[in-house]
């Protein structure tokens, strides 16, 4: 019921010109120009088309991801879009599958009913995208801490780099691996970013100040983006912003309208009341928490980013087989599930439920850690090789 009920919308994709997907798809035909990163001509080239607008704030690298597509007619080019990032998902949850100790059945599955990744593949967006890089990493990150790897750490550092397509989303693994102290793997990352900003320039039409662009870009559609999405706000800081006593007002910077700031202080309190346990946790249940905390201080956080709560999902999902799946943990995972797929409501009540789930998600992470008994792979390390369990 929960996979009819999140994928049912793919019927109405093609008439709503597949949402976000114009962002991207014409944005990649600028690239290699400075326009690749402005607002203007972006607006301009889809309002020319006829399609939806949809303002493109990644940054250049990203733009340049999507340039066979470009070369596509958009309607083709929109449903090999959704096959990509469906796609994304369900390798996501295959690699997730080992890394967290589930069998392949239970992740692509528990990932495929999960509302918010529905939502993030259906309309154009790319969150199952930086969910599998966020998988990737973690799986590198494990493999250079049970065998040493130099190469894997620094493969896992690189992946890192590329995730910053959406700073947001790279900010809180690389987080973690600085607070675990895997020095490759910050280094390898900040060499990375080293090039990621150096590609940037290329695709920018060699605008070495793209960043700052960026950054412009991002502060000229941020204040539209919050009063036309912000009922679907899954971050404290957005959930905040939508209350209108900035001094700034419409001029505020992004991602500090209104009263956004509190956001910051309620989530970065809850960050340091984890970061003892994200110290001593294993590694993927560490890796579901950093994420999920980076999810609750993100600025401007819609419902598809939510899609980043699949591994503290798997986490939880783990514990309660270890305790035999009492009632209390089917309900709870009814519940959860439930939320994510009533996300539309926001709509009409002004916030989503999804949010709730957010905020949650890190107390149920930590408290988890306390209750649940001891697994093996927690006393031993993890056998990448062997088959996932189930």
């Amino acid at each position: 019921m929960a996979l009819v009920a999140a994928w049912l919308p793919v019927i109405a994709v093609p008439f709503r010109d597949f949402f976000d997907f114009s962002a991207f798809y014409v944005a990649a035909h600028f690239i290699f120009t400075p326009d690749v990163i402005h607002l203007d001509p972006i607006i301009r080239a889809q309002a020319m088309a006829g399609l939806p607008i949809s303002p493109y704030h990644y940054t250049p690298i990203f733009a340049l991801l999507f340039a066979p597509l470009s070369w596509l007619p958009f309607w083709l080019a929109g449903f090999l879009n959704m096959a990509l990032m469906f796609a994304a998902l369900l390798l996501a949850a295959g690699l997730g599958a080992r890394l967290f100790g589930l069998s392949r059945r239970e992740a692509i599955i528990g990932a495929l009913a999960w509302g918010p990744a529905a939502n993030s593949v259906l309309g154009g967006q790319n969150a199952t995208f930086a969910l599998l890089l966020i998988v990737i990493a973690g799986v590198l990150m494990q493999r250079a801490d049970l065998t040493g790897s130099r190469l894997s750490a620094i493969a896992a550092g690189v992946t890192l780099s590329v995730l910053a397509y959406k700073p947001q989303f790279g900010a809180p693994v690389a987080g973690l691996a600085l607070l675990r102290e895997r020095w490759l793997v910050v280094a390898a990352t900040i060499v990375g970013l080293g090039a990621h900003y150096l590609i940037g320039v290329m695709v920018a039409g060699g605008n070495f100040a793209w960043p700052v662009d960026w950054l412009v870009t991002v502060s000229g559609t941020s204040s539209m983006d919050l009063k036309v999405n912000g009922w679907q706000a899954v971050s404290l800081p957005a959930l905040f912003a939508r209350v209108p006593l900035s001094p700034f007002g419409d001029a505020a910077p992004a991602g500090l309208q209104g009263l956004s700031v509190f956001g910051y202080v309620i989530a970065g309190l809850a960050i340091l009341l984890c970061v003892p346990a994200m110290r001593n946790m294993p590694l993927p249940r560490a890796l579901a928490l950093s994420v999920s905390l980076g999810l609750l201080i993100m600025p401007q956080a819609w419902v598809y980013n939510a899609t980043l709560l699949l591994p503290a999902l798997a986490v939880l999902a783990l514990d309660a087989r270890r305790r035999g799946w009492p009632n209390e943990d089917r309900w709870m995972f009814v519940a959860l599930y439930a939320a994510g797929l009533a996300w539309p409501l926001g709509g009409v009540i002004g916030f989503t439920s999804v949010l709730i789930v957010v905020v949650l998600m890190p107390a149920l992470l930590v408290i988890g850690a306390r209750s649940s008994p001891k697994p093996p792979t927690e006393m031993v390390p993890l056998d990448l090789t062997a088959p996932p369990l189930g």
